[in-house]
């Protein structure tokens, strides 16, 4: 659960074989709204994750920690 913002949930993801990756991160959750964020949960700077059918799309470089917020449907 996000720390602050009732109805959210934080996924952090980490690259660990030194490898640049694009993949699709899929969920059952009722996911409203989708955006990178820092470590403290706040937004960044590239704004939101469009949501797609697959998922949302990720990309990594080498040894990468993204943070993502979910902004859940009541």
């Amino acid at each position: 659960k996000a720390e602050d913002r009732p109805g959210a949930v934080v996924v952090r993801l980490y690259e660990a074989h030194g490898s640049t990756v694009v993949t699709w991160l899929q969920t059952s959750l009722p996911v409203k709204e989708a955006m990178l964020c820092d470590l403290l949960e706040q937004p960044a700077a590239q704004g939101h994750l469009p949501l797609e059918p697959q998922g949302v799309r990720l990309s990594f470089t080498p040894f990468r920690v993204l943070s993502i917020l979910f902004i859940l449907s009541q």
